[in-house]
């Protein structure tokens, strides 16, 4: 293969596929087996995790707050402040409270290592490449816990910005 021959061939790898199509992301049948492992820690920073998405996150029970996280907690999402009382305040803004759900049916995975537990959740999204169609993709949020509670997190979210009012008819 000659060079010019090399150079198109990489450049093809490197060309995005916009016809190919991706498997879908499907969320986890077994959601108990996740929160499993041989090591008592881990498990139970993947039970506090899981459970503070049902009840605090997912049903914004921001009262139950204080139950999972430090004060001082520190936040990496560009959309909320950080500490227990910026999170809280975000979470307000959002109603609530809902009924908390017995499992999280959106989610793909949980892996821990040391104080820290990433959570791996099915999103989807209207496709801009085939309008009118959705696809699906993978969001992550990774916990570090310290003595049982929530001392940092860490997500994929990027900054929004705020939406117009709507105006008045």
């Amino acid at each position: 293969m000659n060079r010019l021959d090399y150079a198109i061939s990489l450049a093809m790898l490197c060309v995005p596929l916009f016809g190919a199509t991706a498997l879908p992301v499907v969320a986890a049948k077994d959601q108990a087996a996740l929160l499993k492992s041989r090591d008592p820690k881990l498990a139970a920073n993947k039970k506090l995790a899981y459970d503070f998405f049902r009840i605090v996150i997912r049903a914004r029970h921001v009262e139950e707050a204080d139950k999972y996280m430090k004060p001082d907690y520190i936040q990496h999402n560009p959309m909320a402040d950080t500490g227990i009382e910026g999170f809280k305040e975000f979470f307000r803004t959002r109603g609530g409270p809902l009924p908390v759900a017995d499992t999280l049916p959106d989610l793909v995975a949980v892996q821990a290592e040391g104080d820290y537990v990433t959570l791996s959740f099915v999103r989807e999204y209207d496709d801009p490449i085939n309008k009118g169609q959705k696809y699906t993709t993978t969001w992550f949020d990774m916990l570090r816990f310290e003595n049982g509670k929530l001392a940092e997190h860490w997500d994929c979210q990027l900054k929004i910005a705020p939406s117009p009012p709507s105006a008045a008819r």
